[in-house]
């Protein structure tokens, strides 16, 4: 079917991961003083942005608030794993990054279940299908199909979402349990520079429930003046972390649409994702012999 066929007439499970849960010496997935040398090490990367991509040994050391001894063996540890390398005076992220998301690419349970699906609903209504996860503390496009409707659609692969805004964000705070919505509302509005959801926790409450409700977020040039985007969460029971589907549709188009065609679509596209997500085999551990 072409862009602007018929399709667009007019309590937790186990398994999962909490947030606010303590690991390792994260609590949150925010580093707390005690957080252990490979937490500290890893933190590292997190300095590091497309805004920001270079930074000198005496940052990364002020950053961590550590010695500068200290500092340099963290350094030197993530260049010999491939994870950093130097640059002139400096240091940017190395390519063992590029391996691991091949990695991920090929073997991510999530990933693979939703291609299908995702390629399907591209290819009959010509827009752009995003999948995005609540990764840590942080929500990610983790998959990017490209559509034939002449839509930009910058958070592609890799981007970290607001929280607060743009569809599938909303779609994944809805989904998360009241306790752990109001924390993670307390701790990260403050960081966000706009919530959609409301500026206090009543307002983003009530706004919550109705998506949750409603099993459907929607944006409408949140993330960008052009778009509109649709989400519905993917099971949490089936993916076993927060994630949702977005569908990006231009807003001149998304005004001559049905709006509830488009949201049964979505809907119904993410529960596919959980159904071959619940169908698809266990994965086959080799265990290698002590000889």
């Amino acid at each position: 079917m072409t862009a602007g066929g018929p399709i667009f007439e007019t309590r937790t499970a186990p398994g999962v991961r909490q947030y606010g849960e303590e690991v390792d010496g994260i609590v949150g997935n925010e580093r707390i003083a005690g957080a252990s040398s490979i937490s500290k090490a890893f933190s590292i990367l997190d300095l590091f942005s497309a805004e920001r991509p270079i930074y000198t040994a005496d940052e990364i050391t002020a950053a961590l608030g550590c010695s500068r001894p200290q500092g340099y063996r963290y350094i030197r540890d993530l260049c010999q794993a491939g994870f950093l390398i130097r640059s002139a005076s400096a240091y940017r992220l190395g390519a063992r990054a590029i391996e691991l998301d091949y990695i991920v690419r090929q073997s991510d349970p999530l990933l693979r279940a939703a291609g299908q699906t995702m390629r399907e609903i591209c290819e009959e209504s010509g827009c752009d299908v995003l999948l995005t996860s609540l990764v840590g503390d942080r929500i990610i496009t983790i998959h990017h199909e490209r559509g034939t409707d002449p839509t930009t659609v910058s958070y592609s692969r890799g981007r970290v979402l607001p929280r607060f805004s743009g569809a599938g964000s909303k779609a994944i705070v809805a989904a998360l349990p009241l306790g752990q919505q109001r924390s993670f509302f307390h701790q990260f509005l403050p960081l966000e520079s706009h919530s959609s959801l409301g500026s206090t926790w009543e307002e983003a409450r009530i706004a919550l429930k109705d998506i949750k409700r409603r099993g459907i977020a929607i944006s409408e040039g949140e993330l960008e003046p052009e778009n509109v985007g649709i989400a519905a969460a993917i099971p949490v029971e089936a993916s076993g972390t927060y994630s949702s589907l977005v569908l990006v549709v231009g807003a001149a188009r998304y005004r001559t649409t049905d709006p509830t065609s488009i949201a049964r679509l979505v809907k119904a596209a993410a529960l596919r994702v959980a159904d071959q997500l619940r169908a698809a085999p266990l994965p086959q551990i080799a265990i290698r012999s002590a000889g």
